[in-house]
């Protein structure tokens, strides 16, 4: 089998069901057998999905167009080493790889008629994942919104609770008073802490003492800010604290990891397994959230998840970003043996991202069963299909 084509698609949702910014990018990998597979990039928020889909053609035509697609290992490789840029790392050169790299999974699972967590070696799980509701300051409905006032985190996470969900992730410094981003990256002022504290107490009214919360900070706060928030919700039976600070000063997460009474997890914008290297090392870090759309791929994110579980440390992946991605996550969560959660953010429940693939990826009761169609089970929607933007690189 050989690989003949490469194509990107860019999905712009932008300003749809009230998200600011949306551009979900794919990639599809063509054969000569006329089987093809998809993978994508997690750069659909933020900035930087515009530079994602040229480095994924740039990528496709020097180390993809004439190999066999069952080479990932081999192809993985050429990519780190040859490319340059991916030996010092960062989001567009390895969002790029793990889209490529998940498309030849796709290919290698239709090939052999399996599931990519199948080809990985396991069986497929006998009970459905555990999963959250991720992200409650943004809502848990059809429309994204700005939750400010506490009544509305506690109608949020009783609406998550009826659905059969038993943990949910917020992050009750995000939004200002008035509904607007916060922006504070220092300390929180008295007032910042009673409001982040009636916000917090509303979500364990709502979730019931029977339930997980995780706390997500979205590396916005300092190591100061972030133990302030540990001591002040300490008593509030939190599962983990998520990205309590951003990621270029590993020495920052470590030192709040020794002070704070609160398990710590990173990991949605670290890359490749030396990556979470030095904090698995320091013993900082209680729960990796590898992105499979940006650590590397499934051949990349495989070998975080084991490397993790070395030093005894769980696995749940970050996904924020089309179905596909929740369909690779799912493949991935799968195939490994230190997955803790699966996590279901508000925007997989947007109708302008739902409706990218014919298959709606939903969970049942807060619970998430294993698909086993061929490679990832995905099919692209002809109509959303017809309004993104495709370039490719094709073999001569």
């Amino acid at each position: 089998m050989k690989i003949t084509k490469v194509e990107t698609l860019e999905a712009d949702l932008s300003g749809q069901d009230g998200i600011q910014v949306w551009r979900p990018i794919l990639v599809r990998v063509y054969t000569d057998e006329g089987i093809t597979g998809m993978g994508e990039a997690g750069l659909a928020y933020g900035a930087g999905s515009e530079a994602v889909a040229p480095m994924i053609r740039v990528l496709a035509e020097r180390f993809l167009l004439g190999n066999d697609p069952h080479d990932t290992e081999t192809i993985w490789e050429q990519m780190l080493r040859r490319s340059f840029w991916a030996l010092g790392g960062g989001p567009v050169v390895f969002g790029a790889m793990s889209a490529l790299d998940a498309a030849l999974w796709d290919i290698k699972g239709k090939a052999a008629g399996l599931p990519v967590h199948r080809l990985l070696g396991a069986k497929t799980p006998e009970q459905p994942l555990r999963c959250y509701a991720s992200q409650m300051h943004f809502g848990w409905g059809p429309v994204h919104a700005m939750h400010d006032v506490p009544e509305l985190y506690l109608e949020t996470a009783q609406m998550a609770r009826e659905q059969g969900y038993d943990c949910v992730k917020v992050c009750p410094v995000y939004v200002a008073p008035g509904g607007q981003r916060s922006i504070n990256h220092g300390i929180f002022t008295p007032a910042e802490r009673k409001l982040a504290r009636a916000r917090m107490e509303a979500i364990r009214e709502g979730i019931g003492a029977d339930a997980d919360i995780i706390l997500e900070l979205n590396g916005i706060t300092s190591a100061p800010g972030a133990l302030q928030l540990a001591n002040l919700f300490e008593d509030l039976d939190i599962l983990f604290i998520e990205e309590a600070t951003h990621y270029n000063s590993p020495e920052a997460h470590i030192k709040v990891s020794q002070r704070s009474p609160i398990p710590m997890a990173t990991g949605e914008r670290l890359y490749t397994r030396w990556g979470y290297l030095p904090y698995l090392q320091a013993g900082a870090i209680d729960m990796i959230q590898p992105d499979i759309g940006l650590v590397g791929g499934i051949s990349e994110g495989i070998k975080i998840a084991h490397l993790a579980h070395a030093y005894d440390v769980g696995v749940q992946a970050h996904i924020c970003a089309s179905p596909l991605a929740t369909a690779i996550a799912l493949q991935f969560e799968a195939a490994i043996p230190n997955f803790v959660i699966h996590e279901h953010h508000t925007y997989n429940l947007k109708a302008c991202n739902r409706n990218l693939f014919e298959e709606d990826l939903q969970p049942v009761n807060g619970k998430f069963s294993i698909p086993t169609a061929p490679g990832f089970g995905m099919t692209l929607n002809k109509d959303a299909e017809a309004r993104m933007q495709k370039a490719s690189v094709s073999l001569k």
